[in-house]
């Protein structure tokens, strides 16, 4: 955005006769002309886009942290030195409500990003079926919900939704992804325009002078700095979430519209017959097929998901995922018969399809998913989403200082919305956040409607800070007690997690419950950012007095 002069001709001409302005642009790599469309696509790209990429990346920075924001949420999830087995964890389910003959039966393990078991399917009820879907704790057996919407918390699923708007379902998805192909041209046009000023431009950084020059800096090198990340993520985003209408055009024109076929190409085998016959079989423990996995999965993946294609039929089949365990390969699948526990197909771990293999890259790369080094990704990872959230917003800022008139009375009302709006969207998310954490302690896990009341919370807040930023003399001044108050409520979380839980940063440690630390450490330092940039800020320095 506005980090830099605009491009000046070079006044005289050489002793040649060629213009002074054409020779030195000779010597640029990106002409005067050329930087001018650069600047202006960059500016107008940022604004369009800047706030909803802001929403992205900082609830992105959550997202990364989805395992551990579970268990925070649930004491029930929390890490512990014993795992039940899959078979010890569906036996009372299974026991109360078996699955019907002939259907499909979906098993989740705890993996990563889920921290539970997860198990659905359909039962028998007189001459029809009924579904179940249930969410276990892998610690104890506990059934957490019935309704399988994973924990009894959404604190997790809201913040990891909004990563990609998915409370607006595909629709929002599809959003993102465009959002990510904008940004991608907004990373590109910035480099561009700072590539003559590049070895000056990545350390420059004046904090102590006018507002503007602050911002113009931090935006600057910031943005630079997150280069390799925003890139990646601008690239990696775009292609996930907008993967399915990238394939659809394929399917359709190459496969005649049918997915099976598709789907057999990605998989790189195809699934054996497995329409039920009516024939009964007995069902085997799950622990046989994860025996007879193949012997090159040692070590190397993890199962994560299990499908039974025929429960209880003599035609049915056992399909199991899983997930590379230190690499960014396409992960294997295995395909039983349910009968016997005989392996019928099945692909090596280290040789995957183009498309599964880039997909599984992209994935990887874009959740820090690195194998050994993770826990070290995440946290860059971390930083780096949160300095582009503040490049983002700071972007905006500037866009309106730039083209404040000499008299700040006569800035244009569009300037001032947008101001304001900036405020309120970015702020208003910041302090929205610790409230939705707060509300999740306050509330009993075993409340049928702590879900709604979460939701409630959340996004009544942010609207709230929203309409609120519009209050107050300036801006400056609404960003400033917003800070303020997202500080201290920020602050807040991890002291009320030991009071209300038990879950004091010590008591934490000495159980294990690494997870627990992660979030209440982050929330400490967050709040001491968050109150040093509010006392940092002047509150008029933005607008004048009734903007």
């Amino acid at each position: 955005m506005e980090t830099i002069d605009r491009p000046k001709a070079t006044p005289g001409s050489a002793p040649n006769g060629t213009p002074a302005r054409a020779r030195s642009e000779k010597k640029k790599l990106v002409g005067t002309r050329a930087l001018k469309l650069l600047w202006d696509t960059h500016s107008v790209v940022g604004i369009v886009i800047g706030l909803a990429l802001f929403v992205i990346f900082y609830a992105g920075a959550f997202a990364l942290y989805r395992a551990e924001l579970h268990a925070w949420a649930d004491p029930a999830l929390r890490n512990a030195e014993t795992r039940l087995t899959i078979d010890e964890a569906v036996a009372p389910i299974f026991a109360e409500q078996p699955p019907a003959q002939g259907t499909d039966v979906q098993v989740n393990y705890p993996f990563r990003e889920r921290t539970y078991y997860y198990f659905r399917y359909q039962t028998a009820v007189g001459d029809t079926t009924e579904l179940v879907s249930a969410t276990v704790s892998p610690s104890t057996g506990e059934i957490i919900r019935e309704d399988g919407r994973g924990g009894r918390s959404s604190l997790a699923e809201i913040l990891y939704l909004l990563h990609f708007f998915g409370q607006a379902g595909f629709w929002g998805e599809l959003l993102a992804g465009f959002v990510a192909v904008f940004f991608l041209f907004a990373v590109v046009s910035g480099v561009l325009m700072h590539l003559r000023n590049l070895p000056k431009d990545w350390h420059t950084f004046r904090p102590k002078i006018k507002l503007r020059t602050a911002l113009a800096d931090a935006h600057t090198v910031l943005g630079l700095v997150g280069l390799p990340f925003a890139a990646m993520y601008a690239i990696s985003g775009a292609f996930l979430a907008l993967l399915i209408i990238l394939l659809a055009p394929s399917v359709l024109v190459i496969f005649d519209g049918d997915a099976e076929v598709a789907n057999t190409l990605v998989a790189g085998f195809e699934m054996p017959p497995h329409e039920p016959t009516g024939e009964p079989a007995e069902m085997l423990p799950f622990s046989m097929y994860l025996d007879a996995l193949p012997e090159e999965w040692d070590g190397a993946v993890e199962p994560t998901l299990m499908l039974v294609h025929g429960w209880g039929d003599e035609a049915g089949i056992v399909q199991v995922f899983a997930d590379p365990v230190s690499s960014l390969t396409a992960g294997p699948q295995a395909i039983f018969k349910a009968s016997t526990a005989e392996l019928l197909v099945s692909n090596n771990p280290e040789v995957g399809t183009a498309l599964g293999g880039t997909t599984a890259a992209l994935v990887n790369m874009h959740y820090a998913r690195l194998g050994p080094g993770t826990p070290i990704a995440k946290i860059l990872y971390f930083l780096l989403a949160l300095a582009t959230a503040a490049v983002i917003l700071t972007g905006n800022i500037l866009w309106v200082l730039v083209r404040r008139p000499k008299d700040p009375k006569a800035t244009p009302r569009l300037h001032r919305v947008l101001a304001r709006l900036t405020v309120g969207v970015g702020c208003g998310l910041v302090v929205a956040v610790p409230v939705l954490f707060l509300t999740t302690l306050l509330l009993p896990l075993d409340s049928p409607s702590l879900h709604t009341w979460e939701h409630v919370a959340f996004f009544g807040v942010w609207v709230a800070m929203i309409a609120a930023s519009f209050a107050g003399p300036s801006a400056v001044w609404a960003a400033r007690w917003q800070l303020i108050l997202a500080g201290v409520l920020t602050l807040i979380v991890p002291l009320a997690n030991g009071a209300l839980t038990g879950g004091w940063l010590w008591t934490s440690g000495a159980n294990g419950w690494w997870d627990i630390v992660t979030v209440d450490v982050g929330f400490f330092l967050m709040a001491v950012t968050l109150l040093w940039t509010a006392l940092r800020l002047k509150p008029n320095a933005l607008e004048p007095a009734h903007a």
